[in-house]
């Protein structure tokens, strides 16, 4: 009760505020905003986690990476090309190309992706990307890769990741329209699955706070949403280990209302194809963000805004369709060997000592959050934290 009693002053503080226009970018300068808690502690619910998707004609002037049939038709000549594309011929054409998904022995590309050669997927080709410099330019335990440049003018930005999945269909959708992982993320996190807490501790300024304890968490708790489908702030949630859960501890400062945490890992839960029935079915996987950092603005109006940076293994990122199988190649159309094939290719990070080679990817996600209650209970429900 401690923690839900004394974020009561501070939300209603937060909240009586006027509601300020949401940015596309993290802002450097000091916000409006009202004195610290009285308990030096906030709580908040993540609203977005999203991969943060640069729109314009520049990222990928050919267009968005071709499905596997799409694939299969444009390696074939052209009068064969033709003949295959005439309606009488769809059966024959739809056999061929997902042919190309499955191997000897059952295998398909997305199950077994490593055991395909397939085509490198493009990439992004502009030079702009949200992300974090995690590298701080410094070679280190990673390998050599162009870097892009912020939307706001910051150099220096790694996000590999963006690199080769910016480009395909489900990130950056069709004429400027948001891709489905936007949209379906939003669903996991609204349905109580992989919902995410942020709770502040010792936050003396926020001007200049060079000690803030920052907990990010899994909650098994729903958010309530409006009729929009937004969520509501104010709602209380419950850190504990039911289910696939994962609770960080991280030391954060805060400079002219710009929360930055120290580099460490970040794992955050993923469950996969359950439904309803959340926490007794589907596939268990999850976010891990190695060498990992938040970088959060203070709003006016009370929620906060910004990155999550990491290093992630690259077959982490297709995990989703991998679990899907022949289904997500067939189906969706989605070629999972090109696609590790090529993050592999651009990987910069989790570099192995003995072979020199990358394993994993810079990433960045876009993370907004909401005033909460947030009621933390780590050694009563035996919370694992990381």
């Amino acid at each position: 009760m401690t923690v839900l009693t004394g974020l009561v002053a501070a939300l209603a503080g937060f909240l009586a505020l006027t509601p300020a226009t949401r940015p596309t970018a993290v802002a450097q300068s000091t916000p409006d905003l009202p004195p610290p808690p009285a308990n030096g502690e906030l709580g908040f619910v993540v609203e977005e986690f999203a991969p943060p998707v640069v729109q314009g004609k520049d990222a990928c002037p050919e267009g968005t990476v071709p499905k596997l049939k799409e694939q299969y038709l444009a390696s074939l000549p052209e009068a064969e090309r033709a003949r295959l594309s005439l309606k009488e011929n769809e059966p024959e054409f739809t056999k061929r190309w997902q042919a190309v998904a499955v191997g000897p022995g059952n295998t398909n590309i997305c199950s077994q992706p490593d055991r395909f050669r397939r085509p490198l997927l493009p990439t992004v080709q502009s030079a702009t990307a949200q992300g974090l410099n995690l590298d701080g330019g410094a070679a280190g335990d990673t390998c050599g890769h162009q870097e892009f440049t912020s939307p706001a003018g910051e150099m220096g930005i790694d996000n590999q990741e963006y690199r080769v999945m910016g480009c395909t269909l489900e990130w950056r959708g069709k004429d400027g329209i948001a891709g489905d992982i936007a949209s379906g993320l939003r669903q996991f996190h609204a349905s109580g699955e992989w919902t995410q807490v942020i709770l502040l501790r010792g936050i003396d300024s926020f001007d200049r706070d060079d000690d803030v304890e920052v907990i990010y968490a899994n909650t098994a708790d729903r958010p309530p949403v409006d009729t929009k489908g937004h969520f509501l702030a104010g709602a209380s949630f419950t850190v504990n280990a039911s289910g696939p859960r994962h609770r960080n501890v991280l030391k954060g400062h805060i400079n002219k209302g710009v929360l930055t945490t120290e580099p460490t890992d970040i794992v955050l839960a993923q469950t996969w194809g359950q439904g309803g029935a959340r926490d007794i079915r589907g596939s268990r996987s999850r976010y891990t963000y190695h060498r990992a950092r938040l970088r959060l603005v203070f709003r006016p109006d009370g929620r906060l805004e910004g990155l999550l940076g990491g290093y992630r293994p690259a077959f982490e990122v297709i995990q989703s369709p991998s679990i899907g199988g022949v289904g997500a190649a067939t189906t969706a159309g989605i070629d999972c060997a090109g696609m590790l094939g090529t993050l592999l290719k651009h990987a910069d990070g989790l570099r192995d000592r003995k072979t020199g080679k990358c394993t994993g990817v810079s990433s960045a996600m876009r993370v907004t959050a909401v005033p909460a209650f947030v009621n933390d209970l780590p050694q009563a429900s035996g919370a694992m934290a990381q």
